[in-house]
């Protein structure tokens, strides 16, 4: 199938808080992102920019005066499944591990690895993508993942290569 446009990456991730002071401060001193700016949002709502590149933005947190109801569900005011943050490497994956939990952060999920070599269990519920995964939350609930060696699947290839056996994928049995 032809391709219009290539996605390079996740550019950014908007996340609804309750507190954008407080999750600012939770995201500075536990992630180590940095402030670009903080902005009003109509009379009791604001948006914070966060970074962790050289992007003006990695993260935008948002609090709306205006409550989620099924009449403005659509409008982009939603929480979200979870945001995945990549690191370099297995050393700085377990450095990150360490600095979270020394800063009191409780791992929701994990540590694990996602996939075959991890075993079939919970958290590797589609055969996985082989990445080292543990997941944590912020302080409105919002739920973090921290990974490395997440698989490449290359160009003209499927992901799974493989059969659904008792809820779970068992991958490459080709």
């Amino acid at each position: 199938m032809a391709k219009g446009f290539t996605i390079r990456r996740v550019g950014h991730i908007g996340i609804q808080v309750t507190d954008v002071d407080r999750s600012i401060g939770w995201y500075i001193d536990t992630l180590g992102l940095t402030l670009t700016g903080r902005w009003p949002m109509g009379e009791s709502g604001a948006m914070a920019f966060m970074r962790f590149s050289d992007d003006h933005h990695n993260i935008v947190l948002f609090t709306h005066p205006t409550p989620v109801t099924e009449e403005n569900r659509n409008t982009g005011y939603n929480a979200l499944q979870h945001i995945a943050l990549e690191v370099a490497d297995r050393d700085e994956w377990l450095k990150a591990l360490a600095d979270l939990r020394r800063k009191g952060v409780e791992i929701v999920q994990g540590p694990l690895i996602h996939g075959p070599e991890g075993g079939r269990g919970p958290g590797n519920a589609f055969g996985g993508s082989g990445s080292r995964s543990f997941y944590f939350l912020d302080p409105d609930g919002n739920r973090l993942e921290i990974y490395t060696d997440m698989m490449k699947v290359p160009e003209g290839e499927q992901f799974p290569r493989g059969e659904y056996v008792d809820g779970f994928v068992e991958v490459f049995k080709k």
